[in-house]
């Protein structure tokens, strides 16, 4: 999925603009590869924003991710490139 761009820095096949699909649901009591796949498109990223670890925050809520992702339904989600796949439809 990710590929090294030619500066060295991990690359993507995303960007803003792109259409994507991701595991969405508001029901926090859906496990993550229950949740129903939906469209969307990538509206900003966030590689540069000094991310840390999911563990050095210390916390399994609210960490950061790369993108931030509009649903078609309507939610803003944000997600890393490993949550998403490419909307070929």
């Amino acid at each position: 999925m990710n590929e090294t761009s030619s500066d060295g820095r991990p690359g993507t096949r995303f960007a803003v603009g792109t259409r994507v699909r991701t595991r969405h649901s508001v029901d926090r009591d859906v496990a993550p590869d229950d949740r129903p796949v939906t469209s969307g498109a990538i509206v900003d990223e966030f590689d540069d924003a000094g991310r840390l670890s999911d563990d050095e925050y210390g916390r399994d809520w609210a960490v950061t991710k790369r993108w931030a992702v509009a649903l078609d339904d309507g939610p803003l989600v944000f997600r890393d490139d490993e949550e998403l796949e490419l909307d070929e439809s």
